[in-house]
């Protein structure tokens, strides 16, 4: 099943030894892999449908990736063709923003919105929540509502599972229900500041903290900002 990451700085960094680690676990997600960054606000993407270890591309994308926010997915296709516009992270521009996100899991009976440009269940939660948080005018709350919406309508007689990364430039939200794929985090400080990292893998021997099920964790500037329940 597929792979998420996410990583939040204080000022602008690199993240290649971690994101090399991440690569190691798409000899399972062997179907695409995606990196997404921010240079002045907006959104760099770069992905294949190629297997992430195997793929020159993408450890170029990862010597280039320098921003406050990084976030990368390894793909597992269970939904859409295997191409590039299916592979994450995706990008929707809205309220003179870039906006990214990355999924895993499914959402099963879900309607292809009309955003949308590939086929996965993923692309579309996405559009879903971009909805409620226009709606809602504040992210937040947006978010949660957007959330508990998908539970209510999509839940009942089938299954969701739902982990995912959401960033706007400069905050990083991520949620995690799935019982079989755990969200973790971490939070360290350097002599070059602050950084905050959310994975479905613990990438190496340093304390990581496992992220509870229904729980939106709100990054900044490589600080936890809060974690809230949502459904």
């Amino acid at each position: 099943m597929c792979e998420l990451y996410g990583i939040s700085f204080s000022r602008p960094g690199k993240a290649i030894s971690t994101l090399h680690r991440f690569a190691d676990h798409s000899g399972r997600n062997p179907h695409g892999w995606g990196i997404a960054f921010y240079r002045q606000g907006d959104a760099v993407i770069q992905k294949l449908p190629e297997k992430a270890l195997l793929s020159k591309t993408y450890f170029r994308a990862v010597e280039e990736a320098e921003s406050d926010v990084i976030i990368s997915h390894i793909r597992h296709a269970s939904r859409g063709e295997k191409n590039e516009r299916n592979c994450h992270p995706f990008v929707h521009h809205m309220d003179g923003r870039d906006w990214v996100f990355a999924h895993n899991g499914h959402v099963d009976g879900i309607y292809i919105h009309p955003r949308a440009t590939g086929e996965t269940d993923s692309e579309s939660v996405f559009h879903i929540l971009l909805d409620n948080i226009r709606d809602k005018s504040d992210t937040l709350s947006g978010l949660q509502y957007g959330i508990t919406s998908l539970f209510e309508e999509y839940e009942f007689g089938r299954q969701i599972k739902l982990n995912f990364l959401l960033s706007d430039g400069d905050n990083v939200y991520a949620f995690g229900h799935h019982p079989e794929k755990p969200m973790y985090y971490q939070n360290l400080y350097h002599m070059q500041g602050a950084r905050t990292l959310v994975s479905t893998q613990v990438l190496d021997g340093t304390p990581w903290v496992k992220l509870p099920n229904d729980r939106l964790l709100v990054v900044a500037q490589g600080q936890i900002q809060s974690i809230s329940g949502s459904i």
